[in-house]
């Protein structure tokens, strides 16, 4: 059976379309799925300062380029605020990242202990990272996951992915994100550039995995035929970053519409 069709699968409540990490800290319309974090194990100062000195956006690609570097309050701050009743955890992937195996080995136990929809395992950001996974990773993973009722997301990277796909897939993972930001020499760049890399990442993972797998597609989605496009190669639900790098969408997720009812309907409405 499918994930996709199995009640049973915490993640059978993740909306068709879901916003990506940092903007579903900012960014939560009714109606679709916000990953909040990403969350480190130790806070990281300086995103503001992050942002003016290395987002930057070229028009000519349709692209966003940054080294933010996973700037963010820490995982006991949003913790903090579930404990206090300030945040419902219930229907928001929590992302999540390790710099070493005794991070990683902190953060994925208590991330699901706060019972979010789904726990999202951030390998892949271009501008930190723990390169070498802990062996036990996502076998450890599963079973945080299975022990709350939450589910697991593995975000895959645009290149290289091929390894970390099949460890996480032998230790029991169903569930993956199709995919962060390129390696660029300025950082981690989003948008149109991304658009066939993913797809071809969701190809790829439908095409070696066949139907036992829950696909997100994300990159460069920014109307209803880049939404027919990713569920073309195989996806099942839609991650928007770039196109809600917009303030409008902190006051009113209206402009989101069009590509909403293109998720839930399969209907390309241009």
């Amino acid at each position: 059976m499918s994930p996709v069709d199995d009640e049973n699968d915490p993640l059978s409540r993740l909306r068709p379309l879901v916003i990506s990490a940092p903007f579903g800290n900012y960014v939560q319309p009714a109606g679709l799925t916000p990953t909040v974090g990403t969350f480190t194990a130790l806070r990281r100062r300086g995103r503001v300062q992050q942002i003016v000195k290395t987002v930057r956006w070229y028009p000519w690609k349709g692209a966003w380029v940054n080294r933010i570097g996973l700037r963010n309050p820490g995982l006991a701050w949003y913790a903090g605020k579930v404990a206090a009743g300030r945040i419902d955890p219930s229907g928001q992937l929590v992302s999540i990242h390790g710099f070493d195996d005794a991070e990683w080995g902190k953060l994925v136990p208590e991330a699901a202990a706060l019972k979010p929809l789904g726990i999202e395992l951030n390998m892949s950001c271009p501008n930190v990272g723990h390169i070498n996974w802990p062996a036990e990773l996502f076998a450890d993973a599963v079973a945080a996951g299975a022990a709350h009722g939450v589910g697991v997301v593995v975000k895959l990277p645009p290149v290289n992915w091929e390894q970390m796909a099949a460890q996480a897939v032998d230790a029991g993972v169903r569930a993956f994100h199709c995919c962060n930001t390129l390696p660029v020499a300025k950082g981690g760049m989003s948008g149109k550039p991304l658009l066939p890399v993913a797809l071809g990442v969701v190809r790829a993972m439908r095409e070696r995995f066949g139907d036992s797998l829950r696909l997100i597609g994300g990159g460069g989605i920014t109307g209803p035929r880049d939404v027919a496009a990713y569920r073309e190669a195989g996806a099942d639900h839609y991650a928007l970053g770039t196109k809600v790098m917009n303030p409008r969408y902190l006051v009113s997720g209206a402009g989101l519409g069009r590509l909403k009812r293109a998720a839930e309907s399969g209907m390309c409405d241009v």
